[in-house]
């Protein structure tokens, strides 16, 4: 069974008085457990697809089904609650709040789904325990190299135990 599938999907940027056609009908499936990459060139919409699965951005038009729910007719509400639950981000900027230590950092996407303080420490903590952290808890991200920085990003998508990791 598909974890992910998406039909005829598109994704048009206006741009001043230009339409830019980031992805043109694009129907793919992905079943759950499995490892999938997406490759091209810069500029052929593998950023543009992922925030499309998760949510962050909508599609022109298309559809996006994800564990059986319609991504795409899913309110702000709805959608948020989707992402919290269903998808761990990795973004190529790691996107870490620089005032946050490394703990802090992890902990923060269990604040939205109000776990208790003590239980969000203590999972940030054995995350970055996992990813070989457990010394830089304390740490900022500038005061971290370029691969821890990307492994707090990893233990932050790990958190909430989501269905799908988009990286």
């Amino acid at each position: 069974m598909s974890l992910i599938t998406t039909h005829a999907l598109r994704k048009t940027y206006t741009l001043g008085p230009t339409r830019v056609h980031a992805l043109a009908d694009v129907d793919l499936a992905v079943a759950e457990g499995t490892f999938t990459t997406v490759m091209g060139p810069s500029g052929s919409g593998k950023s543009t697809l992922l925030y499309l699965l998760g949510g962050l951005e909508r599609p022109s038009s298309g559809e996006i089904v994800v564990d059986g729910q319609a991504v795409a007719a899913l309110d702000e509400n709805a959608l948020a609650l989707y992402r919290r639950r269903t998808i761990g981000f990795i973004f190529q900027s790691f996107n870490l709040i620089a005032s946050q230590t490394a703990l802090e950092n992890v902990a923060f996407p269990m604040r939205f789904a109000r776990v208790p303080r003590r239980e969000r420490q203590i999972r940030a903590y054995e995350l970055l325990q996992r990813v070989g952290l457990g010394d830089r808890i304390h740490h900022r991200p500038t005061e971290l190299s370029g691969g821890q920085q990307q492994r707090v990003a990893v233990a932050r998508a790990l958190v909430n135990d989501p269905q799908l990791i988009l990286a």
